[in-house]
C-alpha cells in the first residue's frame, strides 16, 4: 500500500513539467513607444529585439507584432510607455485593462521620436534616468495608475517625464 501511495505521489510531481509554459515560445514586452498609428515596440530579449509596425490600433498592434515575432507577447512586465499623438486617456486605459501592464509601468512622452529612442537606448536606461530624476525630485511619479488617475480627475492633465535618446529631459502634461 505504501508503495503504491509513493508510486502515485512521485507520478503526480513529475507530471507538474509541461511545455506549454515553455518561455523561448513567448516574447516579453519591455517597453513600447506610439506615435500616431506607428508602434515600436521593445522586448527584454535581444533575439527578439525592437520592432515598428503600423497598426490601427493598440489590439492590432499586438496581433501584428506576434505575427512579426513568430511568438506571442506578453505584456504584463512592460516597463515603459510612450506616448506622442494619441488619446492618451483612452490608450493607457486598454494598455492596463486589456494589455494588463504592470501597475508600475512608467508613462513618458518622446522629445521627439518614440521609435528612435528606443532603436538608441536601452529601455532599462530610460526607465532609470526616470528614477534618478525622480529621487532627485525632478521628475513627477509617472507609473500608469498616477496618470490615469490625473487623466481622470476634473482638470484631465497628469505629468509624465520627458525622454530623449540621453534620457530624461524634462516634465510634460499630458492631456
Amino acid at each position: 500500500m505504501k508503495k503504491l501511495l509513493f508510486l502515485t505521489f512521485g507520478i503526480l510531481i513529475l507530471t507538474g513539467c509541461s511545455s506549454n509554459g515553455n518561455v523561448s515560445k513567448i516574447a516579453y514586452l519591455r517597453s513600447a513607444a506610439l506615435d500616431g498609428n506607428r508602434f515600436t515596440l521593445s522586448f527584454f530579449t535581444e533575439e527578439d529585439g525592437v520592432i515598428t509596425i503600423t497598426a490601427d490600433s493598440p489590439e492590432e498592434a499586438k496581433k501584428t507584432a506576434e505575427l512579426s515575432v513568430g511568438k506571442e507577447i506578453f505584456t504584463g512586465h512592460t516597463e515603459l510607455i510612450m506616448l506622442k499623438n494619441c488619446d492618451n486617456l483612452k490608450t493607457l486605459d486598454y494598455m492596463l485593462h486589456e494589455w494588463k501592464v504592470s501597475p508600475s509601468c512608467m508613462i513618458a512622452q518622446p522629445e521627439f521620436n518614440g521609435r528612435t529612442i528606443l532603436e538608441q537606448k536601452k529601455p532599462e536606461e530610460l526607465t532609470g534616468s526616470i528614477k534618478m530624476a525622480q529621487e532627485q525630485e525632478l521628475a513627477p511619479e509617472c507609473d500608469i495608475i498616477t496618470v490615469l488617475s490625473g487623466l481622470l480627475n476634473d482638470d484631465r492633465t497628469a505629468e509624465a517625464a520627458e525622454l530623449s535618446e540621453k534620457g530624461f529631459c524634462g516634465v510634460v502634461k499630458l492631456k
